[in-house]
Formats: C-alpha cells, structure tokens, sequence
C-alpha cells in the first residue's frame, strides 16, 4: 500500500509511523539529557564517564552496522520495529527501578545504553527503509520534511522538559517518560498492516548479503559523498555536544534545567532547518542545499560564545543547518538507491554515520582532557567545516535534484542485480 497523493496525513500507515516516530522522539530526547545528567549529578561522573557513556549509546553502529540490513530483511519488519520498541522500555525502566533502591552504577547506566542502542540501530534500519515503501519517490522528501520537523519538536521539547523533570524529580525518574514513549510507539507501529518486505535475502548469508550494501555505498559517488560528509560530521559533534554539557556544567556551573533549556531552545533552529528545506532546494538545487547547510553547521559551531545566550545562540544556527541538511541528504540517499538495496544501504550508511558517534565521543573526551573544553570545541567546529568539503568536491554538488528510479547515479548502479534492501 503506498501513497499516491500529497495526502500523506490521511494514509493510515504513514500517519502510524509518523505518529511513533513522534512519541518516541521526544522520550529519546528527554534521555538524550537526563541520562548523562544522571552520570553528572547522581553518580559524580567526570568527563572521561560521560564520554563513555556516550559512546555507549552510539557503539552498536559499529557492531552491528553493516549486518543489521541484511538481518531486517531476513525478519518481518514491522516485529523488528515493535520488539525494539519494546526493548528499550525494558532497558530504561531499569535505571529509575535501580536508582530506587540505591543499586544504580555508572556500569549500568553504560551497559542500559549499549543494549539499547542495539535495539536502535535495528530500528532505525527497519524503519526508514519501511518509509520509501509506503511513499512513492515523488513524496519521498515531502515525507521526509514531515518526519524531521516532528523530530524538531521531539528535540525541542525533550530537552527542556528533561531539564524541568530532571530538577523536580531527579536524573533517573526523567527516564521513565522515555519508557512511556516507547511502550506508546510500540502500540501505534503494531496496529500498521503488514510492512512491506525488500525482495528478499540473497543465498550467500548474512554477510554476503551485507557486501552488497556494502559494494553500493562505496560505489555510488552521490551516496558514498553523503554517507562520508554525515560521518565526518559526526565524528566531531558527538564529541562537541558531550562536552559541551561538561563545560556548562562543570567550568560555566549552569544548572541542569538552564542547560535543558538551552538546548530546547536552540532546537526550534531545526524545526525551522527542516521547514524550509524544500525552499533551499528549489533556489539552490539538491546539492548545493546539502552543502551550504554542512558549512552553515559548522561556522555557527565555530562562533560559538561562552556567555550562556551565545551558547543558546550558536547551538540554534547550527541546529537549523542540520534540519536543513537532514531532510535534503537523507532524501538524496534514498531516492539515489535502487528500492532493493534500501535496507542494506541504511544500514551500511548508518554504520559509518552512527559508527562515528563513539568515536567522536572518545576523541572528545580524551581531547578535552589534553587541551580543555573551550580548545577542543573550537577544534570540533574546524572539523566539521573539513566535512562540507567531501560534497562540494563531489557529484553531490551539481546535483540539481533527487534522481528518479530510473536514473543511474553512478556506476554502482550495476551491483544492484543482487537481490537486497535499504
């Protein structure tokens, strides 16, 4: 069943995704804060626990990355969907449960997030190649546009309602919003029809299924320029975001609601990013949209102030490049893969662009404690202005707009004979 007008509000099983997407964004968001303050303000967390504890929560893109499309494929995705759902209910109930009866550690807080994250990354896999298969190519960014200006207001919101929940209730208690999200998406994503399948596994296994994810992304010069632009990025902003956190805290001795608050503030940037993301695409072209924002992301980053209105500043232009980016490279990805290989594509993208995560937010951590917060930060900007590079030197560039399903991309196109998914 997929979408055959702009009607995308009224096609039940798009406004199901939509709506567990929604839900469970804006608990992700309230954990996104509540979990490190938790480490920061309950357990006396430095840098260096925090680090971890966020490299925890991002490591599983780098352990089941690659495979993880070719496993969705093998599984009905909508079971995918709501099992990891569900999961990671489990998983986040457990802290305020172990906090209650003074068993809380720093161990579990990093064993919760990595475990979880192994539930996202199947998740997310699952459910962004169950997207394209409900809305056709002519809708795709439409769709897209309305997925992230939803996760805008999860991120908006989140964040403040974290900082508020956090000071009234503690860390811990916040976290059970997040359960409820969960529990709330499972219901919604167990009530779509059945999603749609790619056209099934290979007959190698499960890696040699993936090498075709894996041949494509690294073929396909307009997919392989996103997939290492994103990364790239990554690799510097997760860092930059975990320790921005230890330095409001710790050296600016903000207060966990201030620091919710300003980074609640600051996500109406992306809300906004995502809104006028067709509008940039129109005058720029796909292309040059995708790249003005990565540049957009990291100069906001750069001329990033210390006084807390320059933070709350510079945190909303660089969320507001990101939206931007988000909506045009995630639809530029997706259009430019052959409907077979979206799982496997996802997930081979996915590992690089996650995958960066823990790493970036290992370097951050060991960085910070090398050259100190305000050093590092304005490090991590010059890195992700490196990264806009890769899709200005790159076919990505003179892309005018999303390529239709019978347009090649590139060379890659020829690997598509073997029979796999986004």
């Amino acid at each position: 069943m997929t979408v055959t007008s702009a009607a995308l509000w009224r096609h039940a099983t798009f406004r199901r995704l939509w709506l567990s997407d929604a839900v469970s964004t804006l608990g992700t968001h309230v954990t996104s804060v509540a979990l490190p303050l938790a480490a920061l303000t309950v357990l006396g967390a430095g840098s260096a626990g925090v680090a971890v504890l966020t490299a925890a929560t991002t490591l599983p893109y780098l352990l089941l990355g690659v495979p993880a499309g070719a496993l969705v494929d093998r599984l009905p995705r909508r079971a995918v969907l709501v099992t990891a759902d569900l999961a990671r209910a489990l998983l986040l109930a457990s802290v305020p449960l172990a906090w209650a009866v003074g068993l809380l550690s720093l161990a579990q807080l990093v064993a919760v997030a990595l475990l979880a994250g192994c539930a996202t990354v199947l998740f997310d896999v699952a459910y962004f190649a169950a997207v394209p298969a409900v809305v056709p190519a002519a809708r795709l960014a439409d769709a897209n546009a309305r997925l992230e200006a939803t996760r805008a207001v999860g991120q908006t919101a989140g964040p403040g309602l974290a900082g508020v929940l956090v000071g009234a209730l503690g860390a811990p208690v916040a976290l059970l919003l997040d359960v409820a999200s969960f529990v709330a998406s499972a219901l919604f994503l167990a009530g779509t029809p059945r999603l749609a399948r790619s056209t099934g596994p290979g007959t190698g296994g499960v890696w040699r299924d993936a090498a075709g994810g894996v041949r494509f992304v690294l073929r396909d010069p307009v997919v392989r320029a996103l997939t290492l632009c994103s990364g790239l990025t990554n690799l510097w902003h997760a860092g930059f975001l975990a320790m921005l956190l230890v330095y409001a805290v710790r050296e600016r001795h903000l207060p966990a609601a201030t620091v919710g608050l300003l980074v609640a503030g600051a996500n109406v940037g992306y809300l906004l990013g995502a809104a006028v993301a067709g509008r940039a695409r129109a005058r720029l072209g796909v292309g040059r949209a995708v790249t003005g924002a990565a540049v957009l992301q990291a100069g906001a980053v750069l001329v990033l102030l210390p006084h807390p209105l320059g933070i709350g500043a510079g945190l909303a232009v660089s969320a507001f490049a990101s939206g931007l980016y988000n909506v045009n490279a995630v639809s530029l990805r997706q259009a430019a893969t052959p409907p077979a290989l979206l799982s496997r594509m996802t997930a081979t993208s996915r590992f690089v662009i996650w995958g960066a995560m823990p790493l970036g937010a290992a370097l951050g951590g060991a960085l910070t404690g090398l050259l100190g917060a305000p050093a590092y930060l304005a490090l991590a900007a010059l890195g992700m202005g490196g990264a806009a590079l890769v899709t200005r030197c790159s076919p990505v560039w003179r892309t005018r707009d999303f390529p239709r399903p019978e347009e090649p991309t590139g060379p890659a196109e020829a690997d598509a004979v073997v029979p796999v998914g986004r």
